[in-house]
């Protein structure tokens, strides 16, 4: 991600003399990222390029940073909201498949058990498991901040999709969601698999998203094979459907359904160094139910 923003800025400002650049310039980065269709990712690159000329500042390459306290871009707040039931049900229908796809649908309702975040649960190790519950350390912190312990104490269902996401692997292995090999997925090589997982789970309920997962394939068979292949508008669209969902929607939903519980410890199930953090990123509730005053 950050070697694509890299690219991002060095197509803008690469040929500029690093003691030319201005606030403007930030402006029209800006500008013209909104109309490429990625007004928050360029917020992100340029705070990133804001880094870079602070260092510079430092090494005494330019006279001030101009890129800070720059009006950055505004867009609506696009969240994906996944209820329990989606996550439930794509779970019970990996179970009944071959073990790749079993292992997306538990790796997602493991995630909904515990709340961990999608850069815990890929490659959870077994040593985790232990008598009292799952324990992982926190894959996200600020420097300077100490080093959290999630524990999440076993129920019923968390020890059955623990079982579950081991059987019928033929290779040993000392991870919980692991490839054929008994090895960790990489970040590509699970997004492939899990791609492909909703591609033929919401094609089971849907012709025509099946039809796109086949025409997906084809193309990408005819591109092993040397072949060209027609471009198809609908052969990506799975990730537009309804149904579809990402393991990182998960954990917000799982936060959710703790905080429209009301469970005493929804705020040690988030583990955000700032409660707020909880409520403004994590709370998707659309209907906020409560006691009148007397």
């Amino acid at each position: 991600m950050r070697l694509l923003m890299y690219r991002n800025l060095k197509l803008f400002f690469g040929k500029m003399a690093p003691q030319a650049l201005r606030k403007i310039h930030g402006y029209q980065y800006l500008d013209a990222r909104a109309k490429s269709g990625a007004p928050i990712l360029a917020n992100k690159e340029l705070a990133l390029m804001s880094t870079i000329c602070r260092q510079a500042e430092r090494w005494g390459v330019i006279a001030a940073n101009p890129f800070i306290d720059m009006m950055l871009n505004k867009a609506d707040r696009n969240v994906r909201v996944v209820p329990r039931s989606l996550i439930v049900r794509f779970y019970l229908w990996s179970l009944r498949q071959d073990q790749a796809y079993r292992t997306m649908g538990c790796a997602a309702m493991f995630c909904f058990l515990t709340g961990f975040r999608a850069a815990e649960v890929r490659p959870f190790h077994r040593s985790g498991l232990s008598d009292d519950g799952v324990r992982v350390l926190s894959a996200k912190r600020k420097r300077g901040e100490d080093v959290v312990r999630k524990v999440r104490t076993w129920s019923p269902r968390l020890r059955c999709v623990v079982a579950r996401a081991g059987q019928g692997k033929k290779t040993a292995s000392l991870f919980l969601f692991s490839n054929q090999r008994g090895q960790i997925y990489s970040k590509s090589g699970w997004s492939s698999v899990w791609q492909d997982a909703m591609s033929v789970w919401i094609g089971s309920q849907d012709t025509t998203a099946a039809k796109a997962f086949e025409e997906k394939k084809r193309r990408e068979a005819a591109k092993r094979r040397g072949e060209e292949a027609a471009d198809h508008d609908g052969a990506n669209a799975i990730a537009s459907h309804p149904m579809y969902f990402t393991l990182s929607d998960v954990r917000p939903a799982a936060i959710t359904q703790k905080l429209a519980d009301r469970s005493a410890d929804a705020y040690d199930f988030a583990a955000h160094a700032n409660p707020s953090t909880t409520h403004r990123h994590y709370d998707r509730r659309s209907e906020k139910r409560a006691a009148a005053t007397e």
